[in-house]
């Protein structure tokens, strides 16, 4: 009984803390391409400059409660913000859940050089720890990134740079932040870096050509966000994600053309998807595709 509160209370926490980080999500997509601060001015309707008030500042719930509209001059609030905060925190339980409160079971063994062979050792706490925040800043930069094409925008490139530093800086000093090596010879001390780059030179590659050939002019901006992904997960999920985000793509624009409509989700979108499936059942995948 006591288990099952214990999981209930770390699910509503972690729900909490994804639906900030989803609050955030919507001033970063608003303000960035548009150049502006994300920290000045605060919080605030964009038709009567109001600040917004922190209790109506709750993630979803603010919404909610004042259904929908700003409290001091009624101007409708778009439904897309609540559901930016839902989204992100959901993500964050799934990740969570499936790295966090399963062990690691969803990961692949990561190999460990000793002596003359390999040892497969279970990962730590912190370790765990790391990888659930390593793989939710792919995520949410991701989600960004979708959110912004989505508008018709061009994804600017900074977007990408912090999770860019974060990602070579991690690669080069925790190996274990990626459980899937590139190659057999990866279990030296300088491993983690080279499963890093050669996701991300492999995603890039990919994501460049794909963005070109399905979303010219702006496509080969999709070089950064496939890059991301193979520098975040190593070229064996890189190589999966983003050609599944490619060919849904392309279908998804076969029948925008038929439907004569706009146009709906972006790559990046795709690639934010099949990067939570697959971080979500990579173990299964890595055997069933790369391990026969």
């Amino acid at each position: 009984m006591s288990g099952s509160i214990s999981f209930w209370v770390i699910a509503i926490w972690v729900a909490a803390v994804g639906g900030a980080v989803g609050s955030f999500l919507n001033v970063v997509v608003y303000r960035l391409p548009a150049g502006m601060s994300l920290s000045h001015p605060g919080s605030h309707c964009p038709k009567c400059k109001r600040p917004i008030r922190w209790h109506d500042n709750v993630p979803v719930f603010g919404w909610l409660i004042l259904r929908g509209r700003c409290r001091d001059c009624r101007a409708r609030i778009p439904i897309r913000y609540p559901l930016v905060e839902a989204l992100v925190a959901a993500i964050f339980l799934i990740v969570v859940i499936a790295e966090g409160t399963s062990g690691g079971a969803n990961l692949p063994v990561r190999p460990v050089p000793v002596g003359d062979g390999v040892i497969y050792p279970a990962l730590s706490s912190g370790e765990l720890a790391g990888l659930v925040g390593w793989h939710l800043l792919l995520l949410c930069t991701l989600v960004a990134s979708a959110l912004i094409d989505r508008d018709a925008r061009r994804v600017p490139a900074r977007l990408f740079l912090p999770g860019l530093l974060v990602g070579l800086a991690g690669s080069w000093i925790w190996p274990h932040l990626h459980p899937q090596a590139a190659a057999v010879f990866a279990a030296r001390p300088s491993a983690g870096i080279l499963d890093g780059l050669a996701g991300l030179a492999l995603g890039a590659v990919l994501g460049a050509a794909g963005g070109w050939l399905l979303d010219r002019p702006a496509g080969l901006a999709k070089a950064w966000s496939a890059g991301l992904v193979g520098l975040y997960l190593g070229w064996q999920p890189a190589a999966v994600i983003v050609l599944a985000a490619i060919v849904c793509r392309a279908i998804v624009r076969v029948l925008e053309r038929i439907a004569g409509g706009r146009r709906t989700v972006g790559v990046d979108a795709w690639m934010a998807a099949w990067a939570l499936v697959w971080i979500s059942g990579w173990a299964a995948f890595a055997r069933m595709l790369f391990h026969p």
